[in-house]
């Protein structure tokens, strides 16, 4: 079992060093698709290393980038 949260642990370092925030934010929701609707914001945004008002940038941004 502590094998498996280290290199989960691992695994999250280095995505917040190599990846952007809108590249996070789409893992997070690919990995735990229905869990943004249960939780609230500025939780999801700790979680991805971001302020939540940066949150709702990304958001909007990927909403746009979806048109």
């Amino acid at each position: 079992m502590n094998q498996k949260s280290l290199a989960a642990m691992h695994l999250r370092m280095i995505s917040m060093l190599y990846k952007n925030a809108d590249q996070r934010y789409l893992e997070f929701n690919q990995k735990y698709p229905t869990l943004a609707q249960r939780i609230a914001q500025h939780q999801i945004a700790a979680y991805l290393g971001i302020s939540h008002e940066f949150l709702s940038k990304v958001k909007k941004h990927l909403l746009k980038k979806k048109k």
